[in-house]
């Protein structure tokens, strides 16, 4: 059964990826994309993810037979409402474009840390090790995108002077420190 478990778990995380990386692909050739910050993230999600999904594919026996295939059937049960968001990515404003590639990269993140959590019990310590590492790259992914967004609003409502304390406000917010405390 956990040989079953990974095998899901990879393939529906590998169809996430492959999609997103579809759409980040997509995203970078947007001629609305002028912002420097917005343009190094794309270049960095579109090399992290594909790095990501050349592993998965190196990995013998981890993804189920006809993942290629049926992509898109897998990941429209996996989460059919990101599926339409990041596929309308090229009319969307850059800001709306990094919104939904930081829902898609936690998303992803998830799925690392499900998938992490299972290749630990099965005591599969390649997929166990490729997997922390990936959700390392990836939760680095996710704070890069948190601190360009407010750069792009900025510049896309044309008050580029508050950008920086933006996201020092922003970053803020995720220091553990300034949790809310129990109630």
């Amino acid at each position: 059964m956990q040989k079953e478990t990974l095998k899901t778990y990879s393939t529906d995380l590998f169809t996430l990826i492959k999609h997103t990386h579809k759409a980040v692909k997509s995203q970078q050739t947007s001629s609305k994309l002028t912002n420097d910050k917005a343009s190094n993230l794309l270049h960095d999600i579109d090399l992290a993810l594909s790095a990501q999904l050349q592993s998965f594919e190196g990995m013998q026996g981890i993804l189920n037979n006809g993942t290629k295939s049926t992509i898109k059937e897998t990941f429209a049960a996996f989460s059919g409402a990101i599926a339409g968001a990041l596929d309308t990515q090229r009319s969307d404003a850059v800001s709306k474009m990094l919104r939904d590639d930081y829902t898609a990269l936690s998303m992803i993140a998830s799925g690392y840390t499900m998938l992490h959590t299972a290749a630990l019990g099965a005591d599969n310590q390649e997929l166990s090790n490729f997997t922390k590492e990936s959700l390392t790259t990836i939760a680095a992914l996710i704070t890069q995108t948190s601190e360009v967004i407010p750069h792009v609003v900025a510049e896309e409502l044309d008050i580029k002077h508050i950008a920086d304390e933006a996201v020092t406000n922003t970053q803020e917010c995720w220091k553990p420190e300034n949790f809310m405390a129990e109630a």
